[in-house]
Protein backbone atom coordinates (compact mmCIF):
# COMPACT_ATOMS: atom_id res chain seq x y z
CA UNK A 1 0.00 0.00 0.00
CA UNK A 2 1.55 3.55 -0.92
CA UNK A 3 1.95 5.69 1.90
CA UNK A 4 1.41 9.41 2.10
CA UNK A 5 3.65 10.49 4.48
CA UNK A 6 5.28 14.29 5.12
CA UNK A 7 8.38 16.16 4.04
CA UNK A 8 10.04 14.93 7.34
CA UNK A 9 9.35 11.29 6.49
CA UNK A 10 7.27 10.60 9.35
CA UNK A 11 3.68 8.65 10.22
CA UNK A 12 0.80 11.56 9.90
CA UNK A 13 0.16 12.41 13.92
CA UNK A 14 -3.22 13.61 13.77
CA UNK A 15 -5.45 15.13 16.87
CA UNK A 16 -8.97 14.68 16.88
CA UNK A 17 -11.60 16.82 19.33
CA UNK A 18 -15.11 16.38 19.66
CA UNK A 19 -16.98 15.88 22.75
CA UNK A 20 -18.96 13.03 20.37
CA UNK A 21 -17.67 9.54 20.35
CA UNK A 22 -19.64 8.30 17.57
CA UNK A 23 -18.48 11.60 15.33
CA UNK A 24 -15.09 11.08 16.57
CA UNK A 25 -15.09 7.14 15.24
CA UNK A 26 -16.69 7.89 12.09
CA UNK A 27 -13.29 10.03 11.76
CA UNK A 28 -11.67 6.99 12.33
CA UNK A 29 -13.16 4.81 10.19
CA UNK A 30 -12.97 7.17 7.68
CA UNK A 31 -9.64 7.60 7.71
CA UNK A 32 -8.77 3.79 7.86
CA UNK A 33 -10.06 3.88 4.03
CA UNK A 34 -7.15 5.92 3.13
CA UNK A 35 -3.71 4.93 2.07
CA UNK A 36 -1.99 7.48 4.78
CA UNK A 37 -0.45 6.15 8.01
CA UNK A 38 -1.51 7.42 10.64
CA UNK A 39 -1.04 7.71 14.60
CA UNK A 40 -4.38 9.20 16.17
CA UNK A 41 -4.93 10.73 19.44
CA UNK A 42 -8.47 11.89 20.45
CA UNK A 43 -9.58 14.17 22.93
CA UNK A 44 -12.72 15.46 24.29
CA UNK A 45 -12.68 18.84 25.04
CA UNK A 46 -11.22 22.01 24.90
CA UNK A 47 -8.68 21.22 28.33
CA UNK A 48 -8.43 17.66 27.00
CA UNK A 49 -7.03 19.03 23.47
CA UNK A 50 -4.67 21.62 25.36
CA UNK A 51 -2.54 18.77 27.50
CA UNK A 52 -2.19 17.00 24.17
CA UNK A 53 -1.57 20.05 22.20
CA UNK A 54 1.26 20.78 25.03
CA UNK A 55 3.15 17.46 25.32
CA UNK A 56 3.05 16.75 21.59
CA UNK A 57 3.70 17.94 17.65
CA UNK A 58 0.88 17.31 15.07
CA UNK A 59 0.82 17.54 11.61
CA UNK A 60 -3.31 18.38 11.75
CA UNK A 61 -5.86 19.01 14.11
CA UNK A 62 -9.34 18.11 13.61
CA UNK A 63 -11.78 20.01 15.50
CA UNK A 64 -15.24 20.58 16.37
CA UNK A 65 -16.98 23.34 16.17
CA UNK A 66 -19.41 22.80 19.61
CA UNK A 67 -17.47 21.39 21.97
CA UNK A 68 -19.43 21.46 25.43
CA UNK A 69 -19.92 24.39 26.88
CA UNK A 70 -16.73 25.69 24.96
CA UNK A 71 -17.04 26.56 21.53
CA UNK A 72 -13.93 24.77 19.16
CA UNK A 73 -12.97 28.74 18.46
CA UNK A 74 -11.84 28.80 21.85
CA UNK A 75 -9.38 26.24 21.04
CA UNK A 76 -8.50 27.72 17.72
CA UNK A 77 -7.65 31.48 19.40
CA UNK A 78 -5.13 29.92 21.75
CA UNK A 79 -3.97 26.69 19.36
CA UNK A 80 -0.72 28.83 17.64
CA UNK A 81 0.68 29.94 20.92
CA UNK A 82 0.54 26.49 22.43
CA UNK A 83 2.21 24.66 20.07
CA UNK A 84 5.82 26.38 18.26
CA UNK A 85 5.58 24.25 14.79
CA UNK A 86 3.15 24.95 12.09
CA UNK A 87 0.37 22.73 12.49
CA UNK A 88 -2.62 22.21 10.12
CA UNK A 89 -6.08 22.57 11.72
CA UNK A 90 -9.62 21.57 10.42
CA UNK A 91 -12.49 22.47 11.43
CA UNK A 92 -16.02 20.76 11.51
CA UNK A 93 -19.70 21.46 12.06
CA UNK A 94 -22.95 20.46 12.19
CA UNK A 95 -24.06 23.75 10.86
CA UNK A 96 -23.81 25.60 7.55
CA UNK A 97 -22.78 29.30 9.39
CA UNK A 98 -20.70 31.20 6.99
CA UNK A 99 -20.16 33.78 9.97
CA UNK A 100 -18.66 30.90 11.73
CA UNK A 101 -16.62 29.75 9.06
CA UNK A 102 -14.96 33.04 8.31
CA UNK A 103 -14.11 33.05 12.08
CA UNK A 104 -12.89 29.87 12.23
CA UNK A 105 -10.44 30.94 8.92
CA UNK A 106 -9.41 34.07 10.92
CA UNK A 107 -8.20 32.53 13.87
CA UNK A 108 -6.20 30.10 11.70
CA UNK A 109 -8.31 27.18 10.55
CA UNK A 110 -6.94 25.72 7.25
CA UNK A 111 -10.29 24.04 6.01
CA UNK A 112 -13.97 24.44 7.28
CA UNK A 113 -15.84 21.03 6.72
CA UNK A 114 -19.68 20.09 7.36
CA UNK A 115 -20.22 16.81 9.15
CA UNK A 116 -23.49 15.99 7.15
CA UNK A 117 -21.60 16.44 3.99
CA UNK A 118 -18.40 14.65 5.32
CA UNK A 119 -16.58 11.63 3.26
CA UNK A 120 -13.56 10.00 3.39
CA UNK A 121 -12.40 11.37 0.18
CA UNK A 122 -12.97 14.95 1.43
CA UNK A 123 -11.69 14.53 4.34
CA UNK A 124 -8.03 12.80 3.01
CA UNK A 125 -7.67 16.04 0.41
CA UNK A 126 -8.63 18.61 3.75
CA UNK A 127 -5.96 16.78 5.44
CA UNK A 128 -3.85 16.65 2.61
CA UNK A 129 -3.93 19.99 1.67
CA UNK A 130 -3.98 21.30 4.93
CA UNK A 131 -0.73 19.79 6.23
CA UNK A 132 0.99 20.96 2.07
CA UNK A 133 -0.54 24.56 3.05
CA UNK A 134 0.88 24.63 6.78
CA UNK A 135 4.06 23.15 5.47
CA UNK A 136 4.84 26.06 3.27
CA UNK A 137 3.43 28.42 5.77
CA UNK A 138 6.56 26.91 8.30
CA UNK A 139 9.15 27.61 5.33
CA UNK A 140 7.64 30.86 4.52
CA UNK A 141 8.02 31.55 8.41
CA UNK A 142 11.37 30.43 8.50
CA UNK A 143 12.91 32.27 5.95
CA UNK A 144 11.11 35.31 7.67
CA UNK A 145 12.29 34.42 10.86
CA UNK A 146 15.70 32.14 11.35
CA UNK A 147 19.07 33.21 9.26
CA UNK A 148 19.53 30.64 6.31
CA UNK A 149 23.06 30.00 6.85
CA UNK A 150 23.45 29.41 10.76
CA UNK A 151 20.07 28.39 11.16
CA UNK A 152 20.17 31.14 14.32
CA UNK A 153 16.89 33.51 14.97
CA UNK A 154 16.71 36.78 12.90
CA UNK A 155 15.88 39.88 13.77
CA UNK A 156 12.08 39.69 13.47
CA UNK A 157 11.98 36.40 15.85
CA UNK A 158 14.51 38.28 18.28
CA UNK A 159 12.84 41.14 18.42
CA UNK A 160 9.21 39.44 18.49
CA UNK A 161 10.20 37.72 21.64
CA UNK A 162 12.36 40.82 23.64
CA UNK A 163 8.99 42.33 22.94
CA UNK A 164 6.80 39.78 25.01
CA UNK A 165 10.07 39.84 27.52
CA UNK A 166 9.41 43.74 27.81
CA UNK A 167 5.44 43.16 27.88
CA UNK A 168 6.05 40.48 30.62
CA UNK A 169 8.07 42.96 32.78
CA UNK A 170 10.58 39.70 32.68
CA UNK A 171 14.42 39.57 33.38
CA UNK A 172 16.62 39.80 31.17
CA UNK A 173 19.64 40.78 29.16
CA UNK A 174 20.57 41.82 25.24
CA UNK A 175 24.16 40.85 24.43
CA UNK A 176 24.85 42.49 20.73
CA UNK A 177 28.21 40.53 19.49
CA UNK A 178 30.35 41.71 16.25
CA UNK A 179 33.55 39.49 15.46
CA UNK A 180 36.50 41.44 15.62
CA UNK A 181 38.84 40.92 12.16
CA UNK A 182 36.52 39.14 10.65
CA UNK A 183 36.47 40.80 6.83
CA UNK A 184 40.29 39.84 6.46
CA UNK A 185 39.12 36.22 6.76
CA UNK A 186 36.76 37.13 3.93
CA UNK A 187 39.13 38.53 1.81
CA UNK A 188 42.60 36.45 2.12
CA UNK A 189 39.91 32.73 2.19
CA UNK A 190 36.78 34.04 0.20
CA UNK A 191 33.39 34.16 0.92
CA UNK A 192 32.87 29.88 1.21
CA UNK A 193 35.39 30.25 4.47
CA UNK A 194 34.03 33.38 5.77
CA UNK A 195 30.76 31.06 5.77
CA UNK A 196 32.43 28.52 7.29
CA UNK A 197 33.59 30.67 10.43
CA UNK A 198 30.09 32.26 10.85
CA UNK A 199 28.53 28.97 11.05
CA UNK A 200 31.44 27.43 13.51
CA UNK A 201 31.02 31.08 15.71
CA UNK A 202 26.88 30.14 15.44
CA UNK A 203 27.84 26.75 17.07
CA UNK A 204 30.06 27.73 19.30
CA UNK A 205 27.30 30.44 20.59
CA UNK A 206 24.84 27.54 21.22
CA UNK A 207 27.64 24.92 22.76
CA UNK A 208 27.25 27.59 26.06
CA UNK A 209 23.26 29.13 25.69
CA UNK A 210 21.10 27.91 27.89
CA UNK A 211 17.66 26.17 26.94
CA UNK A 212 15.69 29.58 27.01
CA UNK A 213 18.23 31.53 25.20
CA UNK A 214 17.30 33.10 22.20
CA UNK A 215 20.37 33.39 19.59
CA UNK A 216 20.32 35.42 16.58
CA UNK A 217 22.62 36.39 13.57
CA UNK A 218 21.43 39.67 12.60
CA UNK A 219 23.76 40.81 9.92
CA UNK A 220 27.24 39.65 8.35
CA UNK A 221 28.91 38.78 11.86
CA UNK A 222 26.64 40.15 14.12
CA UNK A 223 25.07 38.29 16.39
CA UNK A 224 22.59 38.80 19.62
CA UNK A 225 22.33 36.42 22.77
CA UNK A 226 19.03 37.02 24.39
CA UNK A 227 19.98 35.78 28.05
CA UNK A 228 16.49 35.30 30.26
CA UNK A 229 16.27 35.73 33.61
CA UNK A 230 19.58 37.60 33.64
CA UNK A 231 19.06 40.88 36.11
CA UNK A 232 22.28 42.17 36.18
CA UNK A 233 25.95 42.61 35.15
CA UNK A 234 27.32 40.18 37.35
CA UNK A 235 25.27 37.84 36.38
CA UNK A 236 25.66 38.07 32.73
CA UNK A 237 29.62 38.48 32.79
CA UNK A 238 31.21 34.98 33.73
CA UNK A 239 29.12 33.66 30.75
CA UNK A 240 30.13 36.42 28.80
CA UNK A 241 33.41 36.08 29.41
CA UNK A 242 33.83 32.21 28.86
CA UNK A 243 31.90 32.93 25.52
CA UNK A 244 34.69 35.50 24.58
CA UNK A 245 37.08 32.63 25.45
CA UNK A 246 35.38 30.07 22.94
CA UNK A 247 35.06 32.13 20.36
CA UNK A 248 39.16 33.09 20.20
CA UNK A 249 39.55 29.42 20.29
CA UNK A 250 41.53 29.32 16.89
CA UNK A 251 39.45 27.81 13.86
CA UNK A 252 40.98 24.93 11.49
CA UNK A 253 40.57 25.40 8.14
CA UNK A 254 41.53 22.37 6.58
CA UNK A 255 41.94 23.06 3.25
CA UNK A 256 44.42 25.71 3.67
CA UNK A 257 46.63 24.02 6.02
CA UNK A 258 46.26 26.70 8.49
CA UNK A 259 44.23 28.31 11.52
CA UNK A 260 42.11 31.68 11.95
CA UNK A 261 41.56 33.72 14.80
CA UNK A 262 38.74 35.98 15.02
CA UNK A 263 37.36 37.75 18.57
CA UNK A 264 34.35 39.61 19.51
CA UNK A 265 33.11 42.71 20.95
CA UNK A 266 30.19 42.64 22.63
CA UNK A 267 27.44 45.51 24.00
CA UNK A 268 25.59 44.26 27.05
CA UNK A 269 21.98 46.56 27.42
CA UNK A 270 19.74 45.17 30.79
CA UNK A 271 16.07 45.17 30.12
CA UNK A 272 14.37 46.93 32.85
CA UNK A 273 10.82 48.28 33.37
CA UNK A 274 11.81 51.62 32.09
CA UNK A 275 8.93 51.38 29.40
CA UNK A 276 11.15 50.86 26.69
CA UNK A 277 10.59 48.57 23.80
CA UNK A 278 12.77 46.04 22.18
CA UNK A 279 13.61 47.92 19.25
CA UNK A 280 15.38 50.67 21.69
CA UNK A 281 16.96 47.62 23.86
CA UNK A 282 18.67 46.55 21.04
CA UNK A 283 19.67 49.63 19.88
CA UNK A 284 21.16 50.22 22.81
CA UNK A 285 23.26 46.95 23.01
CA UNK A 286 24.26 47.75 19.53
CA UNK A 287 25.58 51.08 19.90
CA UNK A 288 26.94 49.73 23.30
CA UNK A 289 29.33 46.73 21.59
CA UNK A 290 30.40 49.93 18.91
CA UNK A 291 32.05 51.63 22.18
CA UNK A 292 33.58 48.25 23.09
CA UNK A 293 35.11 48.32 19.69
CA UNK A 294 36.38 51.48 20.07
CA UNK A 295 37.82 50.60 23.55
CA UNK A 296 40.26 48.05 22.25
CA UNK A 297 37.92 45.45 20.94
CA UNK A 298 37.55 41.77 22.45
CA UNK A 299 35.95 43.05 25.49
CA UNK A 300 32.30 43.06 27.01
CA UNK A 301 31.15 46.49 27.73
CA UNK A 302 27.79 47.38 29.39
CA UNK A 303 25.39 49.95 28.64
CA UNK A 304 25.89 53.25 30.48
CA UNK A 305 22.92 55.83 30.65
CA UNK A 306 25.01 58.81 31.66
CA UNK A 307 27.51 57.73 28.43
CA UNK A 308 24.22 57.61 26.23
CA UNK A 309 23.25 60.94 27.63
CA UNK A 310 27.20 61.71 26.04
CA UNK A 311 26.51 60.22 23.30
CA UNK A 312 23.27 62.48 22.54
CA UNK A 313 24.96 65.51 23.55
CA UNK A 314 27.69 64.01 20.84
CA UNK A 315 24.91 63.90 17.81
CA UNK A 316 23.39 67.02 18.85
CA UNK A 317 26.73 68.79 18.87
CA UNK A 318 27.51 67.40 15.29
CA UNK A 319 24.33 68.32 14.18
CA UNK A 320 24.62 72.05 15.08
CA UNK A 321 27.72 72.15 13.26
CA UNK A 322 26.41 71.41 10.69
CA UNK A 323 23.68 73.26 10.59
CA UNK A 324 26.42 76.42 12.09
CA UNK A 325 27.96 75.89 9.11
CA UNK A 326 25.10 76.71 6.41
CA UNK A 327 23.99 79.70 9.11
CA UNK A 328 27.09 81.19 8.79
CA UNK A 329 27.95 80.86 12.22
CA UNK A 330 31.62 79.93 12.46
CA UNK A 331 34.33 82.63 12.00
CA UNK A 332 38.06 82.73 11.87
CA UNK A 333 40.21 85.41 14.08
CA UNK A 334 44.28 85.41 13.03
CA UNK A 335 46.89 85.50 15.79
CA UNK A 336 50.50 86.92 14.24
CA UNK A 337 53.55 84.92 13.89
CA UNK A 338 56.78 87.23 13.96
CA UNK A 339 60.52 87.01 13.50
CA UNK A 340 61.26 88.19 17.35
CA UNK A 341 64.70 89.35 16.40
CA UNK A 342 63.85 91.73 13.34
CA UNK A 343 59.97 92.06 14.76
CA UNK A 344 58.90 91.72 10.88
CA UNK A 345 55.73 89.90 10.71
CA UNK A 346 55.85 86.54 8.65
CA UNK A 347 52.73 85.00 9.34
CA UNK A 348 49.05 84.63 10.36
CA UNK A 349 47.66 81.45 11.93
CA UNK A 350 43.82 80.72 11.19
CA UNK A 351 41.81 79.81 14.47
CA UNK A 352 38.15 78.61 14.44
CA UNK A 353 35.18 80.17 16.71
CA UNK A 354 32.03 79.16 16.87
CA UNK A 355 29.45 81.64 17.60
CA UNK A 356 27.09 79.21 18.88
CA UNK A 357 23.16 80.03 18.92
CA UNK A 358 23.12 78.56 22.73
CA UNK A 359 25.98 77.86 23.84
CA UNK A 360 27.46 81.43 22.76
CA UNK A 361 31.50 81.63 21.69
CA UNK A 362 33.04 78.31 21.70
CA UNK A 363 37.05 77.97 21.03
CA UNK A 364 38.33 74.75 19.49
CA UNK A 365 38.50 73.09 23.07
CA UNK A 366 35.41 73.41 23.01
CA UNK A 367 34.12 71.79 20.10
CA UNK A 368 37.42 69.04 19.69
CA UNK A 369 34.95 66.29 19.10
CA UNK A 370 33.07 67.92 15.98
CA UNK A 371 36.37 69.25 14.34
CA UNK A 372 37.67 65.56 14.45
CA UNK A 373 34.63 63.43 13.22
CA UNK A 374 35.15 62.10 10.21
CA UNK A 375 31.95 64.10 8.17
CA UNK A 376 31.80 67.10 10.49
CA UNK A 377 35.91 67.34 10.83
CA UNK A 378 35.96 67.59 6.95
CA UNK A 379 33.25 69.87 6.12
CA UNK A 380 34.58 72.78 8.84
CA UNK A 381 37.82 72.19 7.60
CA UNK A 382 36.98 72.63 4.06
CA UNK A 383 35.28 75.62 5.02
CA UNK A 384 38.36 77.37 6.97
CA UNK A 385 40.61 76.64 3.73
CA UNK A 386 38.06 78.36 2.15
CA UNK A 387 37.78 81.61 4.25
CA UNK A 388 41.36 81.62 5.14
CA UNK A 389 42.35 82.48 1.14
CA UNK A 390 39.85 84.77 0.38
CA UNK A 391 40.65 86.45 3.41
CA UNK A 392 44.26 86.85 2.79
CA UNK A 393 43.49 87.43 -1.12
CA UNK A 394 41.62 90.49 0.54
CA UNK A 395 45.09 91.44 2.37
CA UNK A 396 47.14 91.04 -0.70
CA UNK A 397 50.22 90.74 1.56
CA UNK A 398 52.84 88.64 -1.36
CA UNK A 399 54.96 87.85 1.75
CA UNK A 400 52.13 87.05 4.63
CA UNK A 401 52.00 82.93 5.17
CA UNK A 402 48.51 81.67 6.18
CA UNK A 403 48.75 78.76 8.63
CA UNK A 404 45.41 76.90 8.66
CA UNK A 405 45.24 73.63 11.32
CA UNK A 406 44.37 70.60 9.15
CA UNK A 407 42.41 68.14 11.20
CA UNK A 408 43.44 63.80 11.16
CA UNK A 409 39.97 63.60 9.28
CA UNK A 410 40.54 66.04 6.80
CA UNK A 411 44.04 65.13 6.10
CA UNK A 412 43.08 61.87 4.98
CA UNK A 413 39.85 62.08 3.51
CA UNK A 414 39.10 61.08 0.39
CA UNK A 415 40.44 63.87 -2.52
CA UNK A 416 42.16 65.73 0.18
CA UNK A 417 45.08 67.11 -2.37
CA UNK A 418 42.91 67.22 -5.54
CA UNK A 419 40.23 69.64 -3.80
CA UNK A 420 42.72 71.21 -2.24
CA UNK A 421 44.39 71.80 -5.48
CA UNK A 422 41.52 72.61 -7.09
CA UNK A 423 40.78 75.25 -4.08
CA UNK A 424 44.52 76.78 -5.22
CA UNK A 425 43.43 77.41 -8.83
CA UNK A 426 40.23 78.92 -7.96
CA UNK A 427 41.91 82.55 -6.76
CA UNK A 428 43.57 84.52 -8.73
CA UNK A 429 47.85 84.89 -8.64
CA UNK A 430 47.75 83.06 -5.14
CA UNK A 431 51.49 81.60 -4.62
CA UNK A 432 50.59 78.22 -2.49
CA UNK A 433 54.05 78.84 -0.90
CA UNK A 434 51.96 81.18 1.12
CA UNK A 435 49.82 78.63 2.41
CA UNK A 436 51.06 76.35 5.08
CA UNK A 437 49.00 73.66 6.54
CA UNK A 438 49.49 72.33 10.00
CA UNK A 439 49.48 68.90 11.20
CA UNK A 440 49.64 67.36 14.48
CA UNK A 441 52.31 64.92 15.48
CA UNK A 442 50.49 62.64 17.95
CA UNK A 443 47.79 62.24 15.13
CA UNK A 444 49.87 61.90 11.91
CA UNK A 445 52.23 59.06 13.48
CA UNK A 446 49.09 56.97 13.70
CA UNK A 447 48.64 56.32 10.21
CA UNK A 448 52.17 57.57 9.09
CA UNK A 449 52.33 56.07 5.49
CA UNK A 450 48.65 58.14 4.85
CA UNK A 451 50.14 60.84 5.74
CA UNK A 452 53.24 60.95 4.50
CA UNK A 453 51.96 60.28 0.93
CA UNK A 454 49.43 63.51 1.58
CA UNK A 455 51.80 65.43 2.62
CA UNK A 456 53.85 64.82 -0.28
CA UNK A 457 51.59 65.46 -2.34
CA UNK A 458 50.55 69.00 -0.50
CA UNK A 459 54.32 69.53 -0.76
CA UNK A 460 53.96 69.19 -4.77
CA UNK A 461 51.51 71.61 -4.74
CA UNK A 462 54.08 74.01 -3.60
CA UNK A 463 52.47 74.23 0.15
CA UNK A 464 53.98 74.33 3.16
CA UNK A 465 53.51 71.80 5.69
CA UNK A 466 53.97 72.64 9.75
CA UNK A 467 53.84 70.11 12.46
CA UNK A 468 52.19 71.19 14.97
CA UNK A 469 52.45 71.24 19.45
CA UNK A 470 56.34 69.74 18.26
CA UNK A 471 57.64 67.81 21.64
CA UNK A 472 54.51 66.01 22.97
CA UNK A 473 54.20 63.15 20.61
CA UNK A 474 56.40 60.26 19.91
CA UNK A 475 57.96 61.40 16.82
CA UNK A 476 61.03 59.88 15.58
CA UNK A 477 63.93 60.87 13.69
CA UNK A 478 63.47 58.63 11.15
CA UNK A 479 59.85 59.85 10.77
CA UNK A 480 61.15 63.40 10.90
CA UNK A 481 63.47 62.09 7.65
CA UNK A 482 60.27 60.74 6.15
CA UNK A 483 57.75 63.99 6.48
CA UNK A 484 58.88 66.12 4.11
CA UNK A 485 58.52 69.10 6.79
CA UNK A 486 59.14 72.87 6.34
CA UNK A 487 58.32 73.88 10.24
CA UNK A 488 58.22 72.58 13.81
CA UNK A 489 56.11 75.09 16.15
CA UNK A 490 57.40 74.21 19.87
CA UNK A 491 54.42 73.44 21.95
CA UNK A 492 53.74 76.05 24.42
CA UNK A 493 53.53 73.45 27.27
CA UNK A 494 57.95 74.18 26.61
CA UNK A 495 57.62 77.07 26.41
CA UNK A 496 55.72 78.27 29.88
CA UNK A 497 58.38 77.08 32.34
CA UNK A 498 61.35 78.13 30.01
CA UNK A 499 62.19 80.79 32.35
CA UNK A 500 61.74 78.51 35.87
CA UNK A 501 62.75 74.90 34.69
CA UNK A 502 65.99 73.77 33.35
CA UNK A 503 64.37 70.74 31.79
CA UNK A 504 61.91 72.22 29.77
CA UNK A 505 64.90 74.73 28.90
CA UNK A 506 67.09 71.89 27.49
CA UNK A 507 64.17 69.96 25.48
CA UNK A 508 63.86 73.59 23.74
CA UNK A 509 67.59 73.71 22.85
CA UNK A 510 67.44 70.12 21.63
CA UNK A 511 64.52 71.47 19.38
CA UNK A 512 66.42 74.17 17.73
CA UNK A 513 69.45 71.79 17.09
CA UNK A 514 67.08 69.09 15.32
CA UNK A 515 65.32 71.95 13.81
CA UNK A 516 68.67 73.59 12.31
CA UNK A 517 69.81 69.70 11.13
CA UNK A 518 66.74 69.49 9.30
CA UNK A 519 66.65 72.70 7.99
CA UNK A 520 63.41 73.55 9.52
CA UNK A 521 61.57 77.05 10.12
CA UNK A 522 61.20 76.98 14.06
CA UNK A 523 58.09 78.73 15.89
CA UNK A 524 57.28 78.92 19.41
CA UNK A 525 54.00 78.52 21.01
CA UNK A 526 52.78 80.23 23.63
CA UNK A 527 55.22 83.32 24.02
CA UNK A 528 53.40 85.32 26.83
CA UNK A 529 55.90 87.77 27.82
CA UNK A 530 59.22 89.98 27.14
CA UNK A 531 61.01 87.28 29.71
CA UNK A 532 59.66 84.42 27.57
CA UNK A 533 60.76 86.09 24.19
CA UNK A 534 64.26 86.62 25.42
CA UNK A 535 65.02 83.27 26.55
CA UNK A 536 63.71 82.33 23.19
CA UNK A 537 66.35 84.35 20.95
CA UNK A 538 69.08 83.20 23.72
CA UNK A 539 68.40 80.10 22.58
CA UNK A 540 68.23 80.23 19.03
CA UNK A 541 64.48 79.95 18.32
CA UNK A 542 63.59 83.50 16.46
CA UNK A 543 60.16 83.01 15.45
CA UNK A 544 57.03 82.64 17.84
CA UNK A 545 53.29 83.78 19.02
CA UNK A 546 52.12 84.21 21.76
CA UNK A 547 49.50 86.61 23.69
CA UNK A 548 52.92 88.62 24.59
CA UNK A 549 52.58 89.72 20.61
CA UNK A 550 49.14 89.40 20.11
CA UNK A 551 45.97 87.61 21.26
CA UNK A 552 43.68 85.90 18.00
CA UNK A 553 41.74 88.38 16.72
CA UNK A 554 38.93 88.69 13.79
CA UNK A 555 40.07 89.76 10.51
CA UNK A 556 39.34 93.14 10.79
CA UNK A 557 41.27 93.72 13.67
CA UNK A 558 44.31 92.02 12.17
CA UNK A 559 44.21 94.24 9.17
CA UNK A 560 44.43 97.28 11.66
CA UNK A 561 47.30 94.86 13.77
CA UNK A 562 49.24 94.42 10.62
CA UNK A 563 49.49 97.98 10.16
CA UNK A 564 49.89 99.43 13.47
CA UNK A 565 52.72 96.65 13.97
CA UNK A 566 54.47 97.36 10.98
CA UNK A 567 54.80 101.23 11.81
CA UNK A 568 55.77 100.72 15.38
CA UNK A 569 58.86 99.15 14.11
CA UNK A 570 59.40 100.26 10.85
CA UNK A 571 61.17 103.73 12.67
CA UNK A 572 63.86 100.85 14.34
Amino acid sequence: MEVLKTNDDHTLKLLIVDDDDVDRERIRRMLSKSDIETSISEASSVEDSMDFLSNNDYDCVIVDYRLGLNSGLTLLNNIRTIMESHCAVIMVTGLGDEEVAAEAMRLGASDYLLKNQLQSTQLIRAITSSIHRAELEKKLHDMAHYDNLTGLASRPLLLENLQQIVINEDAAAVAFLDLDNFKPVNDNYGHDIGDYVLVTIANRLKQVARKNDILARIGGDEFVLLLRDVSSEKECSGFLNRLIELINTPIELAKFDCQVQVSASIGVALVSNDGLDADTILRRADQTMYQAKNMGRNNIIFFDPEEESRQYARRAMLQAAERGIVRHEFELHYQPQIDMVNHKIIGVEALIRWNHPTMGFLYPVDFTEVLEHPSTGVLIGEWVLQEALRQHNIWQKNDLVISVNIAPAHLLSKDFVQRLDQLLKSIPNFNPNLLEIEILETVSISDILNAVEVVKACCKLGIHVALDDFGTGYSSLNYLKQLPLNTLKIDRSFIQNILSDPEDRAIVACIVALSKAFNYKLIAEGVESLEHEQALIDIGCLCGQGYFIAKPMAAGNMTIWIQYYSQKHSVH
